[in-house]
């Protein structure tokens, strides 16, 4: 008997895009699935559509957030596998099937953790720049990088989920990538470059806010430097420094965005001094450059190019 499949779906007011996501799971070619969705307190229609496109199971709960959905549908699988795809994002047709096939070769891992493509908000591809994958030290690497872009593009087993006790409730947006962090420090996490997933960016992304995805990061490298072996504490610095740059970056331009639009007081004054607090490395930099645009009598510079996307949650 081929061995079931759950696939978890958490959902808060995305009914618009839960359609697309279940008929993803339909389309597998793995024949041996669940889908179980988990209505986080939606206040649309998300309830109907998970039965009108086929959901195996449909939870509901009053709205506790990401970590704690995820939480509620892996208590309720049964499958011998599980896979965690976000409400607005699809699965091609082979990722499951590859999944299981990865994780039966492979016996003493727990999690794959694969790639995703990119699509915007009306479905259409974006191009995309993928990280070099570790080819030493995985746990060193992801301590700075997260390889696995979005929960969708990771497949796992569920005793081993299970285990290290799900997901954690506490900085959320970052619940996955401190479950990749605990398989991978024991040895667990290995990565596979299939694409897998399609990830959709939109302006409703966690991701997308910048101060709210620093938070949740470095709270989880907070928590995991409480198990992390001594000979890593120099690389944990290192990806604490990383984090910080990385985010500064998107909230200076997120900052230079509001300025040239928006220029709300209670806005800039917030993300200026979350800035100046939490990467004052950015702020810095940033403060001589505009001084020496200035001296030198320079025109303002437009954006900067986004940085490539290394988002520690899709949602």
């Amino acid at each position: 008997m081929l061995p079931l499949v759950s696939i978890v779906i958490p959902c808060f007011n995305q009914a618009g895009y839960l359609a697309d996501a279940l008929d993803s799971v339909r389309a597998q070619t793995w024949p041996s699935i669940e889908s179980i969705v988990v209505d986080d307190g939606s206040t649309d229609d998300t309830w109907d559509v998970a039965f009108s496109h086929g959901a195996t199971v449909v939870l509901r709960q009053d709205n506790r957030g990401l970590s704690a959905a995820r939480n509620a549908g892996l208590a309720a699988a049964q499958g011998e596998y599980v896979l965690f795809l976000d409400a607005d994002d699809e699965l091609l047709p082979d990722a499951v099937r590859s999944g299981v096939e990865v994780l039966q070769r492979h016996r003493d891992a727990a999690c794959v953790g694969r790639r995703c493509l990119l699509r915007d908000s009306r479905g259409r591809p974006l191009p995309v720049t993928y990280p070099e994958l570790p080819t030493s030290n995985v746990y060193v690497e992801l301590l700075s990088v997260n390889f696995v872009w979005t929960p969708g593009a990771a497949f796992f087993r569920r005793a081993a989920i299970e285990a290290i006790g799900g997901f954690p409730i506490e900085h959320a947006p970052a619940g996955d990538y401190a479950v990749l962090l605990a398989l991978t420090r024991r040895s667990q996490l290995i990565l596979d470059p299939r694409e897998v997933v399609w990830y959709r960016k939109h302006d409703n992304n966690m991701s997308r806010d910048p101060m709210l995805m620093l938070r949740a990061t470095l709270g989880t490298l907070d928590r995991e430097e409480q198990q992390m072996p001594r000979q890593y504490r120099r690389a944990f610095a290192a990806a604490r420094r990383r984090w910080r740059e990385y985010y500064g970056e998107q909230l200076t331009m997120a900052l230079r965005r509001e300025w040239r639009t928006s220029r709300r007081p209670a806005m800039l004054l917030r993300g200026l001094w979350f800035l100046c607090r939490e990467c004052p490395r950015q702020a810095a930099t940033h403060f001589v450059r505009k001084l020496s645009r200035v001296v030198r009598h320079l025109p303002s510079t437009d954006l900067e190019p986004p940085v490539s996307p290394t988002p520690t949650q899709s949602v």
